[in-house]
């Protein structure tokens, strides 16, 4: 992308890199021969080729579907949903025209900084069925990084605040840690870090304000974020930066949940609405509570300096979760993180499926029994997102965030671009899109 002379315009030449293979590429005769195949099931083709499923029919409950991520299927009269994982998105590579029995639906629990256009209505509303970290989607998923409630309540790591007086002396350690190496992100958490580190020391070991080196076996960021090393690490510390990349309600990660599990208060930087995520109403402090940085650094001295005052945090640890709304929504999901056998789950991906499935299923039947099909829709809270901001000295997000602002600006008027194409029936494709978009951004239409 590119702005150049006054009207400013804009060249869409991002190269989009999808996580998965591109199902034509792998032998596209044998594709096209196992989609000439009769299918006797509702078919729901993802688009993007997140599962990498060449085509299987899968029992949901009483009924079943095919699912497949073979684009040969499109206009397969069976053809009834297409799914999309939303970092692999693309506004110019569609299944058009979309005909009138088609629904889409969005599988998207990553970071808004991964693909801006959810967080806007143009787009968010052209979905029937969504699941995302918003608990208003159809299939909310906000707890993903949760293992269970006994996990979170566990206190295998936990350390009093005493302990860790004792180890942080004899080891050097600074009161707080921060341990992050994608740097520059539109929450500006970097920047919150260094004005913080003027008031209170702070041990960095990621590649953002580094200052502190990992242990060799800990330094791969896939294998050593998860190690149990990392894990003790953590737990030596009083306090550890819990801040997420991106903010947006609902979106919390292992940020916040792997020092809670290990006995350490987090130092929340995320969604506007994560009290009501916490296990009890003193288990974490959120820096958006504090009218300066500089008060948030004094408060942080006060509970290092006060053994009794700190342990308070972990009280819930001992006497159990009190947050009824985290305990409703770990007790009555369908969907696991890692265990799968024992308890009879089922990971998210095949739960959003089935559920799909499902709703599908109902309107058939409802439809043989002539009845109203119900209407599956979406709204911008099933995903809609802020725009970046950056920190000013006192520790607010009053500043335009430079860096990512061109970022959502440029989403906004591509999902205004291609809403308009498509309700319009015109051509949709890199150029013409980036074209309207253009005019848009040049008439100041954000309408």
């Amino acid at each position: 992308m590119l702005f150049a002379g006054e009207d400013i315009y804009i060249d869409d030449t991002y190269n989009y890199q999808s996580h998965h293979e591109d199902p034509d590429a792998i032998n596209p005769d044998e594709e096209k021969k196992k989609s000439g195949e009769k299918i006797t099931e509702p078919l729901i083709l993802w688009w993007t080729p997140f599962t990498g499923e060449r085509g299987r029919y899968k029992q949901c409950g009483n009924v079943k579907c095919f699912f497949t991520v073979n684009r040969h299927y499109m206009n397969n009269p069976k053809t009834k949903v297409f799914m999309f994982y939303g970092t692999d998105f693309k506004y110019f590579d569609l299944p058009l025209p979309r005909k009138p029995h088609h629904e889409w639906a969005l599988l998207h629990e990553e970071s808004p900084k991964n693909n801006y256009l959810f967080s806007f209505e143009e787009v968010m509303t052209l979905f029937n069925h969504t699941s995302t970290f918003r608990r208003e989607s159809d299939y909310p998923i906000t707890t993903q990084y949760v293992d269970s409630a006994a996990w979170l309540f566990s206190s295998h790591y936990l350390l009093s605040a005493k302990e860790k007086t004792i180890q942080s002396k004899a080891e050097g350690l600074a009161p707080m840690i921060y341990a992050h190496s994608d740097c520059g992100t539109p929450s500006d958490r970097d920047g919150y870090i260094h004005k913080l580190m003027k008031y209170i020391n702070i041990d960095s070991y990621g590649s953002c304000e580094h200052n502190k080196n990992l242990p060799d076996h800990l330094r791969d960021p896939l294998k050593g974020m998860f190690h149990e090393d990392f894990f003790k690490l953590i737990a030596k510390y009083k306090f550890a930066a819990a801040m997420e990349n991106g903010i947006c309600n609902d979106y919390v990660t292992e940020k916040l949940w792997r020092p809670l599990f290990v006995g350490t208060i987090p130092i929340v930087i995320g969604s506007p609405r994560i009290k009501d995520l916490l296990p009890s109403n003193k288990s974490a402090i959120i820096v958006d509570d504090f009218d300066s940085i500089e008060e948030l650094a004094n408060y942080l001295k006060f509970l290092d300096e006060n053994d009794e005052e700190y342990d308070k945090y972990f009280e819930w640890k001992r006497t159990g979760i009190t947050n009824k709304l985290l305990l409703s929504l770990l007790k009555d999901r369908e969907w696991s993180i890692n265990d799968y056998v024992s308890n009879n789950a089922i990971n998210f991906i095949d739960g959003f499926e089935c559920f799909v499935c499902k709703r599908i299923h109902e309107n058939i039947q409802r439809e043989k029994e002539g009845k109203k099909k119900l209407k599956f829709q979406a709204t911008i809270d099933h995903y809609g997102c802020p725009a970046p901001a950056k920190f000013d000295d006192k520790g607010k997000r009053t500043l335009y965030n430079d860096d990512w602002d061109y970022e959502y600006n440029h989403s906004k008027y591509y999902a205004k671009a291609l809403r308009h194409h498509l309700d319009s029936n015109k051509t949709v494709d890199r150029g013409s899109v980036a074209s309207t978009a253009n005019r848009f951004r040049a008439a100041g239409d954000l309408r």
